[in-house]
């Protein structure tokens, strides 16, 4: 089995749990992103604790909800 043909069957594999599926560039994109946003909460000028990094977070998946009109609770 080629590499290539690997990817396909572990595509379906997971679409056929009703996942979705991310390609590998894909993911180290959005890793990145999740990189640049850690960075920013944790080297910010003023001290953030891991309590107010919840915060952040939480606000920003309300907001994401509202774009998609989606309640999660992340908190």
């Amino acid at each position: 089995m080629t590499p290539a043909e690997r990817m396909a069957a572990e595509r379906n594999r997971i679409e056929k749990n009703g996942d979705i599926y991310i390609t590998p560039c894909r993911m180290a994109r959005l890793m990145d992103a999740a990189s640049k946003i850690m960075n920013t909460m944790v080297k910010a000028d003023t001290n953030i604790c891991y309590e107010e990094c919840n915060i952040i977070l939480a606000l920003v998946a309300a907001g994401i909800g509202c774009l998609t009109d989606e309640e999660e609770d992340f908190t």
